[in-house]
């Protein structure tokens, strides 16, 4: 399934189950709204039949009364408008009752008031007067019983509604929290699994796209399913097979030519320096003087080509070292001693600090010293004249660590992990004086780590930088 597929059907059931409880919601509040209305309308009708149906009970009953004591026609007229009156008060409460209870109350209280009419239309008018008869008061009695029932009845149904609306609501709260808790763990499983889903491949495409970064180009993605991320990893793949090809096409011609142009230098260099000797004939002061010239400039190419060299070995994993228990402070001061022609030339003063005077430790003395060649070759080609390079040698638990301290122009702090990785300029396109292809501190970084040693760059705070490599040491120092 895709990766789009499942997020719409993830948040589809949440916008679907939303929709449910809204629909649910507005089914709940025109219920309470009926509810209410009903209430409203009853509480009226309550206040309503209260007062007209006890002030028309009693003006029945006086009516009667009056008529059945003294005869008079007039009270009968009277007797018959209460007795309509009521009964269109009753007709009225039947139609808009909600309980049975109302009915049958209302029914008992007709029944009543037909005993009663009954009894008055079957009296003569004009008689003689008495008092009203057992029967007579036992029916308006009932008749007011009956309408205390018909109000009770009421009021009953009014409290059963006020009941229903509160148990409606309560209901409607408890159903809307569960529904809330529910539609929330849902949303935090349906966003986690995608959440999930997703960060787990793209931590795939982020660690692989580091190894392709880093130059290992033989960690391909894992490729499954059919979704976005299984086509982005089958294309991440060709796409670092092409690139591995490229690289190991890159190495071999590098290699090759590096190997192919060894031999023409180093003719050119011997025929340069059998020129500066004289053997052929001898020189003038210029052409000495650009024989000169060539010759460093054949050193120089003959070092980028050494480092191309080095580098094709290293890669191909043909480099071999040979470890041995030196004396860290004796390569330091040979590798210094090396350097002290260049070194006079431009007025420099290197100065070597130990901490102890023998500093043992397990390495390969050759190409640890080709490490220090390099840092030394640095820190004089861009120290400025008459100034001061310092190589400080200290143990530290169970590391040694040289550093090698210029006062040259320095490396911005972006650039000093990066001036290790292979053919890196500190200043790309611009010419700066002494600068080389940007092989050398990679060799030094590739040897230093072959110790088990790590190698970093610092500012020095008195103006230029600090090269520092750290690697085992052997023995206990002596002091």
């Amino acid at each position: 399934m895709k990766v789009s597929t499942r997020i719409i059907a993830g948040y589809g059931v949440l916008i679907l189950l939303a929709l449910a409880v809204l629909l649910y919601q507005v089914s709940v509040i025109r219920h309470l709204d009926g509810i209410n209305s009903t209430l409203a309308r009853l509480n009226v009708r309550y206040a309503l039949s209260n007062v007209d149906l006890q002030y028309k009970q009693g003006r029945v009953e006086e009516f009667a009364k009056k008529f059945y004591s003294i005869g008079d026609p007039i009270y009968k007229t009277l007797f018959r408008e209460a007795d309509s009156t009521l009964e269109g008060i009753l007709m009225n409460l039947r139609e808009t009752a909600i309980s049975d209870a109302e009915v049958q109350a209302i029914d008992h209280l007709t029944s009543s008031l037909n005993a009663v009419r009954q009894t008055i239309e079957s009296e003569p008018e004009k008689r003689q007067n008495r008092d009203p008869s057992p029967e007579l008061k036992e029916q308006l009695e009932m008749v007011h019983t009956d309408t205390e029932h018909v109000l009770s009845a009421t009021r009953t149904a009014i409290q059963e509604a006020a009941a229903l609306s509160t148990q409606t609501s309560a209901h409607a709260v408890n159903v809307s929290l569960f529904v809330a808790v529910a539609s929330l763990l849902l949303s935090i499983l349906v966003s986690a699994a995608i959440v999930w889903s997703i960060a787990k491949r793209i931590h795939q495409l982020e660690r692989a796209t580091k190894e392709v970064a880093s130059g290992h180009f033989d960690h391909p993605m894992t490729v499954s399913g059919t979704d976005e991320f299984a086509s982005l990893a089958g294309d991440f793949n060709a796409m670092a097979r092409k690139l591995g090809e490229l690289d190991r096409l890159k190495k071999d011609f590098v290699s090759h030519v590096s190997h192919d142009l060894k031999g023409p230098l180093a003719s050119t260099r011997e025929i340069v320096h059998l020129l500066l000797e004289g053997i052929p004939g001898p020189l003038n002061d210029k052409q000495r003087r650009l024989l000169g010239l060539c010759l460093k400039s054949s050193e120089r190419l003959s070092g980028m080509i050494g480092n191309l060299l080095d580098v094709s070995k290293m890669e191909a994993g043909m480099l071999e070292y040979q470890f041995e228990s030196c004396d860290l402070v004796a390569l330091v001061g040979g590798a210094v001693s090396e350097f002290e022609g260049l070194a006079h030339e431009k007025k420099l003063e290197v100065v070597v600090e130990p901490d102890a005077p023998d500093i043992p430790v397990e390495c390969d003395p050759v190409r640890l010293t080709q490490v220090l060649f390099n840092l030394l070759e640095n820190a004089i080609k861009f120290s400025p004249e008459a100034g001061r390079i310092t190589v400080r040698i200290q143990v530290n638990g169970a590391y040694s660590t040289v550093a090698v301290i210029d006062r040259g122009p320095g490396i911005p702090v972006e650039s000093r992990d990066k001036v290790f990785d292979r053919f890196y300029q500190v200043s790309p396109g611009r010419k700066v004086a002494g600068q080389g292809v940007g092989l050398g501190l990679a060799i030094c970084k590739i040897i230093v780590e072959a110790h088990g040693g790590s190698i970093w760059a610092e500012g020095n705070p008195e103006g230029g930088s600090i090269f520092q490599f750290k690697v085992r040491s052997s023995a206990k120092v002596r002091t």
